[in-house]
Parts: C-alpha cells; structure tokens; sequence
C-alpha cells in the first residue's frame, strides 16, 4: 500500500490535474482511489472532467473545501486543489455518488450509496475497514442512520460536510461522472494495511447545561423553557464578562460551543459539539447539526492555542489507539472550517503539527462544515468544531 499527496494552485484546471499527476506518478503509478479536495472558486465540472481524463481507472470522489486545504507539504490557501491518491494492489477500493432527490427518502438513498460503493469494490458482503462520506450540508445524521442500518455495525468513518468560503451555499461534490451541489458521496475501504481512527473535541464544559426542551429541525428554540439565544446569551457572558453580538454569533461562538456527552472513556466524558450559527427572529439558535428534545446540552469553551495544537493530538491520538503502533505510511485529516477561520493566522503551525504527528507521512485535510467520525467508545456522530484522523499502518493485516 503506498499513498501520495499533490496541489496545484493553478487557475488552469486543466493544467493543475496534469500537475498533480505528474507529481503523484512519482511514487504511485495506477491509483486505486483519489480523495480530492478544492476551493469554490474552482469550475467544479472542468476539474471533474480532467480528473477522469488523467485517471481514467481510478475511483474518484472530490469535496469543496473553505478556503484552502492542507497537506503534509503544509496549508494552502485560495484558489486550489489537492489530492490523496492510494496505490494497494492487495486491498480493494469503491466509491459512488448520488444527487439527493426531494421525491426520495435520504434515508433510503443513503443506503443505495453505500451498497453501490461497495459493489463497485468487488467485495460485496463484506464490511468495509473505512469509510470515507462527504456530503452537502442539512442530512449528515440522517445518512450516519442509514450506513449503520445497512452494515448492522458502527464501521470507521472519516467524513467531513462540503463547504464553500462564506456559507452561501457554493458547496459541492463530484466523482468520474457527476457533480451536486445537493448530495452524498462515498469511498469504501479494504486495504491491506491496518487503519487507525481518533475523532475529538478538545473543549471542556464549564458548568452550565439545560435541556433543550423545544427544538424545530436544526433551530434550537427552548432551553429549559426559556428562548435558547437568551439562555446561551446570559451563559457568554457569565463566562466572558462580554455581552455577545448575535450579528456575530457564529465568530464568538467558535470558543463558546454547545456539547452533548456522547460517552465517557477512561472515567472521563468526551461531547459532540455543535455550533451555534445565528438567532433566529423567535429567540432560537440555528446550529449546523441537530439537537434532540430532551438532550441536555452543556456550555464548553476552547482556546485559540487548544486549536492550534488539537490537530497534532489527534493524530497522536489515532496513533496511540492502534493496537501496535508504527510510523504510518499516510492518513487523513478532517478539521472544521470555524476552527480553521478562527486560527487562519496560525495554519502553518497546524500543518506542522499534523505533519509531525504524522511522522512527516503523506496525508490531506479539507476543511469542512460539519465532521463525522468514531470515538473511541464506538459511537458514530456528526458534529462541529470537530477534528477527525485516521492512519494506515505498514504492518499488514
């Protein structure tokens, strides 16, 4: 199994994919599957078509990125695109992709994915040893559902939400043959080299919480009865000393996330978060994942600094959790487009970081909004302000 990396900043689409083959064909001749990440202001269908002209034989799936990705040759940012490809004559690979339609349940269409994907791998009946999903924003918990039914068992997932440069809805996806700006794509792995996985937060609650008591789709209504901006409002600025700007609430509420205990590891709790995005005009809160009535959600803080060095952690972290831990020969990387605006002055320090985590191995990183990953205790989750890593490691199966 060997892995390589390329980008290429150039405003030619057709170009930067030469260049990133050229690149990649130094160390991988036929690719098995491709992870392709790019910024909105690609030409989303010219980029897919290159991609397929230049690796005809290669299964391909690509996800927009906020403004730059990051590879082990260290953060990009504006205009361009990168690449993850993967050579394992021993392993088996699949991808497939769908346009949600409105005439068909999410949930179904999820499964017809999945089931395609890894028909496409040749390994039908079999449980896949990863998945890699991206989908566009508003069904991620929905889709986690479905993969789970259709497997009957939580499988390593690394996901991350396609995002655009100022959430305005210029997101998409493509594989070989199609490009959505309103669907699911996913890749299924069989490789012949063990994979690793850590999916973390970071933050810690500070002592608040309430139950959210009323909640309509992603809007967060209710905190214990009360408007839930008012109840999170009055929690800032106990917190802050500041009373925070609901024109700003998306920024402020990087380091001031809501978190739901999803398990505990070792005696302590680790949470899912969610971030606030904006009030809406009856006091709500609009997330970008959903929230169940009943749940109690918890007030967490991080810290710039926390930001910076949580990807190298995690990585560490995805090392640690293997069994017998090796230098990987590659992984990847999934980091949340908040953290990422909120460190945007220190991203070559995230880079480093990951990079040496990495052992200075191949890897890639969008970023995304909304990650999807499995902790440690199993659990499959959808959430924000997330990092998700996984490795492959040269001790074979």
């Amino acid at each position: 199994m060997r892995i390589a990396t390329s980008s290429s900043t150039d405003l030619n689409a057709a170009s930067a994919v030469k260049a990133i083959k050229e690149e990649i064909r130094k160390k991988i001749s036929s690719p098995s599957l491709m992870l392709v990440y790019y910024t909105e202001t690609q030409d989303v269908q010219s980029i897919k078509n290159e991609f397929k002209k230049q690796f005809p034989d290669t299964y391909i799936i690509g996800c927009s990125s906020c403004r730059g990705t990051m590879t082990d040759k260290g953060y990009v940012g504006g205009h361009n695109i990168a690449a993850w490809a993967v050579q394992d004559e021993s392993g088996a690979y699949g991808s497939a992709l769908c346009n949600l339609s409105s005439e068909n349940d999410v949930f179904l269409q999820a499964k017809q994915v999945l089931q395609r994907a890894i028909d496409s791998s040749g390994r039908p009946g079999e449980l896949p040893a990863l998945i890699t999903l991206h989908t566009t924003p508003g069904h991620e918990e929905t889709i986690l559902r479905a993969i789970t039914s259709e497997l009957g068992v939580n499988v390593p997932i690394i996901g991350g939400t396609a995002a655009d440069d100022g959430v305005s809805g210029n997101w998409s996806l493509f594989d070989s043959d199609n490009v959505t700006s309103n669907g699911i794509a996913m890749a299924v792995f069989f490789p012949s080299a063990r994979v690793s996985y850590s999916f973390h937060s970071g933050y810690a609650p500070l002592g608040d919480s309430a139950v959210a008591t009323r909640i309509d789709g992603r809007t967060l209504l209710e905190l214990n009865g009360q408007p839930a901006a008012e109840v999170y409002a009055n929690w800032f600025q106990s917190a802050t000393g500041r009373v925070i700007d609901n024109d700003d609430l998306f920024a402020q509420s990087t380091l001031f996330p809501l978190g739901r205990q999803t398990g505990i590891i070792h005696g302590m709790p680790y949470y899912t978060l969610s971030h606030p995005a904006s009030v809406s005009e009856d006091g709500g809160i609009q997330m970008f994942c959903n929230l169940g009535e009943g749940e109690t959600v918890h007030f967490m803080s991080g810290t710039t600094e926390m930001l910076v060095s949580r990807a190298g952690r995690v990585v560490d972290s995805a090392n640690d959790h293997d069994k017998n831990p090796r230098d990987p020969i590659g992984g990847i990387a999934i980091y949340c487009a908040g953290c990422m605006l909120h460190v945007r002055d220190s991203l070559n320090d995230v880079a480093a970081n990951m990079s040496l985590s990495m052992h200075q191995a191949p890897f890639i990183c969008p970023f995304t909004f909304g990650e999807q990953g499995q902790f440690l205790g199993g659990e499959i989750a959808h959430g924000n302000l997330m990092i998700s890593a996984v490795l492959f490691h040269k001790d074979e199966l």
